[in-house]
């Protein structure tokens, strides 16, 4: 997933916090997942399923990267716009088997 700037070390951090907390899916969207981001943009994550609290934060706090993260809750309300975005444009990183 090089077109989305995030280097495969971090990619493989992400998946195995969300296997460790019964994450069923994670998704990458915004500029990372539609090519137009720049080096310092943040790297935005919709999560479905599992402890997403405790994922969120060992992401922000265990992932061997400066970048920042923003992370949403997939499966709680927000706005339809985003959902919409999410659902068009997000990469998915991780789906449970």
């Amino acid at each position: 997933m090089e077109e989305s700037g995030i280097k495969e070390q971090v990619l493989r951090e992400i998946r195995e916090i969300a296997e460790k907390y019964g994450v069923k899916k994670v998704i990458l969207f915004g500029s990372r997942a539609r090519g137009d981001f720049r080096r310092t943009s943040d790297i935005d994550l919709a999560v479905s399923g599992g402890d997403f609290a405790r994922f969120a934060l060992d992401v922000d706090e265990e992932t061997s990267t400066l970048l920042m993260f923003d992370i949403v809750d997939f499966d709680r309300d927000m706005q339809e716009e985003l959902r919409e975005a999410i659902q068009s444009e997000g990469k998915v990183l991780y789906e449970k088997v």
